[in-house]
């Protein structure tokens, strides 16, 4: 049996996961702070692409998943010949999305060839979460107007804010709706949706722009018009944000792991719950937000780029 725990906002290390956690259990995407892991004796897996890894030479959580399948993953987790896991996520998104489909449909995985819709959403979806949206990709093409019609149950609560205050299972039925966008993908069947790129610069500084995203695929377009840097407001509620922190590879100074330093030094922040991410994305605490004010966060992201250029 294959379930799934969501656990808003939750981030724990590998060592606190393989002692609170049962066995059979598979860490997604953040939940575990760290890099990819597997303890063959529990059995334990953490599928992440985020903190303590290179991130273009990391793969997203979904291929890792994928791989992971094709190559035996549930000869370990599996039980009386059957697979089994108990799976948590502290978030959803389009590579949680996709993750926890494959782990429920291992066995559309077999035999697939290039000319495979699926397969193809994969890569895509690889490259495009890998890169964080940067991978220069025009926001009217084909792969991504596919792209966005199958997580766009996702998209729309995430730009509505409606993600943000809704129950977790309210969430995850946004987890079902995209699964079944991805089994009309499995059967050979997409459609296809135009993508809202806007976005409203208000601030920024020298190479980099700060944001507040109103449309699902503002970097896309960002990215596409060649900003190479930026912190993207995602969210303020009473005094409380979420910010999102990144670069479109490790080639633009934008230090990245300087900024999480001095950013949690301004909030006081330690611990797992703390502004942090790769080499290439990042972004504001998950479980507690951030109290600074963007014209803050444009100040110390400033600071530091002055820093690294005197």
């Amino acid at each position: 049996m294959i379930t799934l725990v969501l656990e808003p906002g939750v981030v724990m290390s590998w060592a606190d996961f393989l002692g609170s956690k049962p066995p059979y259990s598979i860490a997604l995407d953040g939940y575990v702070s760290g890099p990819p892991l597997v303890d063959l004796k529990g059995p334990y897996a953490n599928f992440n692409h985020h903190e303590g890894v290179t991130r273009l030479g990391t793969r997203s959580t979904c291929a890792q998943v994928f791989f992971s399948l094709r190559l035996g993953l549930y000869d370990l987790f599996s039980q009386d010949g059957k697979p089994r896991a108990q799976v948590f996520i502290n978030d959803i998104d389009q590579d949680v999305c996709l993750s926890w489909w494959l782990l429920q449909h291992p066995e559309k995985l077999t035999g697939l060839g290039f000319e495979s819709h699926l397969l193809r959403l994969i890569l895509f979806e690889d490259i495009l979460d890998t890169t964080a949206g940067a991978y220069p990709s025009h926001p009217d093409s084909s792969a991504m107007r596919k792209q966005a019609w199958i997580f766009q149950p996702y998209t729309d609560a995430r730009c509505s804010r409606k993600l943000y205050l809704c129950q977790p299972a309210e969430r995850l039925e946004i987890v079902a709706e995209v699964g079944r966008r991805l089994d009309s993908v499995a059967a050979g069947s997409e459609e296809e949706l135009s993508l809202d790129s806007e976005y409203e610069i208000i601030g920024g500084g020298a190479g980099w722009k700060l944001i507040k995203e109103t449309g699902s695929y503002a970097r896309t377009r960002l990215f596409a018009e060649g900003t190479k840097a930026f912190v993207s407001l995602v969210i303020e509620e009473h005094g409380v944000y979420t910010y999102s922190i990144g670069k479109m590879s490790p080639f633009v100074r934008f230090p990245l792991e300087r900024m999480y330093d001095r950013l949690n030094l301004a909030e006081g922040k330690g611990g797992a719950d703390r502004w942090g991410g790769s080499d290439t994305i990042g972004g504001s605490p998950r479980m507690s937000g951030s109290r600074l004010r963007p014209q803050d966060v444009e100040r110390i992201v400033n600071e530091c780029i002055a820093e690294i250029t005197q």
